[in-house]
């Protein structure tokens, strides 16, 4: 009974040891930076209206940010697989 105790109690620490950097992780870091720096690695100059788009797309609290930061680099001429990888990095 003692050793079946002691493989619990051990089972029990490994787990929590692997779930801990689980949970204190940070979320992911992305940004309007990044979204940009994706339209720079595809060739196109980041002005204003990117600028604009790339932070919509960064904004966790607004819900429909991914579409809007989409549809605010396509309407300046952004291919619409590059806009959906910048949107996806913002």
């Amino acid at each position: 009974m003692n050793v079946k105790k002691r493989t619990a109690a051990l089972l029990t620490a490994a787990v929590a040891a692997a779930a801990l950097p689980i949970l204190v992780a940070s979320p992911a870091s992305a940004d309007q930076g990044d979204c940009q720096f994706s339209l720079i690695d595809h060739g196109y100059v980041v002005g204003p209206k990117a600028e604009a788009a790339c932070r919509t797309g960064s904004d966790i609290s607004n819900v429909g940010r991914w579409i809007q930061c989409y549809w605010g680099l396509t309407a300046i001429g952004v291919k619409e697989v590059d806009a959906a990888r910048a949107c996806n990095a913002a």
